[in-house]
């Protein structure tokens, strides 16, 4: 299955300490498939907070990138928000309104990043 340009499969090679896929968008890790207990499985790693999806087992490698592609394709604009909001700059300093004065609910932080993404 063809996925869009900004999309790319990091493949682990032979003298990796890692195995399996990556799929990739603009450099921001999407999802991977990996090694679990003699099977695969899937770990949504940019998961979308609005739609939490939950690991998949997979047979093999091939299979978890067939079912990774479906599932991008799926999601195609949505992912490319979230990566696109990991680009956006963070001015240090920058005044925010007081949580307290605050009457919309704040965004509950990304999960499974190493940094919050605002929902």
């Amino acid at each position: 299955m063809k996925l869009p340009d900004d999309f790319q499969w990091v493949e682990a090679a032979p003298d990796d300490d890692w195995s399996g896929a990556r799929l990739d968008l603009d450099g921001h890790p999407v999802l991977e498939v990996s090694a679990c207990r003699g099977g695969w499985l899937v770990v949504v790693l940019m998961d979308d907070p609005r739609q939490p999806q939950a690991n998949v087992a997979v047979r093999s490698v091939p299979a978890g990138m067939r079912w990774s592609a479906r599932w991008a394709l799926a999601r195609t604009d949505r992912l490319r928000v979230l990566a696109a909001r990991r680009n956006a700059p963070r001015h240090l300093g920058e005044a925010r309104p007081s949580p307290a004065l605050s009457l919309v609910s704040r965004p509950r932080p990304y999960a499974r990043e190493e940094e919050p993404l605002d929902a």
